[in-house]
């Protein structure tokens, strides 16, 4: 089993307006970490967590978004500046090779502090992260690398401390990473194969799956 290293735990209580210079929007994606021992976490996300946008955030199948912080140096290269936790609005910064989109399973599930947690879904990097860095391409370039990071559905609520890692409990045994289901998203959308194993990945999010479905019916 492969247990993840959590190095923050962040939150963001109310939206604000984030502006580039090709547009402006409100947002809660400027997330901090916690400063108290530990928080709640719901069936929707962590408490005092804001999800402005509920239409595409937030929910039971998005209750908690993690990104690896390994990631970080790549993409300060890419910017010119230092990130730090937080970084891509995740509410669990990662660390280890673990972490990777390439091990991370749809369907395992974590034990974190009380709560128990399931892989449901790459992120799917929006606009919003270009212009929180005012870089109009820079959701494209998440998405090309497949290093766009995860969401985890909650299975049983319960108390989550800072010091608590994301523990192993269980695989499933498709064994399809988040890597993989970004790679037939964003390179090889016809690849019949794949596309009716992601269709059939029950553990994967509806919407992702009706993305597949369609994507399948598109090659014919």
């Amino acid at each position: 089993m492969k247990n993840i290293q959590i190095t923050s735990i962040n939150i963001l209580g109310k939206a604000e307006l984030l502006v580039s210079d090709h547009q402006k929007a409100m947002s809660a994606f400027r997330k901090v970490g916690i400063e108290s021992e530990g928080i709640n976490l719901t069936h929707t996300g962590f408490a005092g967590d804001m999800v402005k946008n509920t239409k595409y955030h937030g929910g039971n199948d998005k209750a908690i978004c993690c990104y690896n912080s390994d990631h970080f140096e790549k993409w300060s290269n890419t910017l010119g500046f230092d990130l730090e936790q937080g970084a891509f609005g995740e509410n669990l910064t990662l660390s280890g090779e673990n972490a990777h989109e390439s091990c991370v399973y749809i369907g395992n599930r974590y034990q974190l502090g009380e709560a128990i947690v399931e892989v449901s879904e790459p992120r799917g990097p929006c606009y919003m992260i270009g212009i929180r860095y005012n870089y109009k391409k820079f959701p494209i370039l998440l998405q090309k690398s497949g290093l766009t990071g995860f969401y985890l559905r909650t299975i049983k609520a319960g108390f989550v401390k800072k010091t608590d890692k994301l523990v192993q409990i269980s695989s499933h045994p498709e064994q399809i990473s988040v890597m993989d289901v970004n790679e037939i998203r964003y390179h090889n959308p016809g690849n019949k194969e794949w596309l009716e194993r992601l269709i059939k990945l029950s553990p994967l999010t509806e919407e992702w799956r009706i993305r597949f479905e369609k994507m399948r019916m598109k090659a014919g």
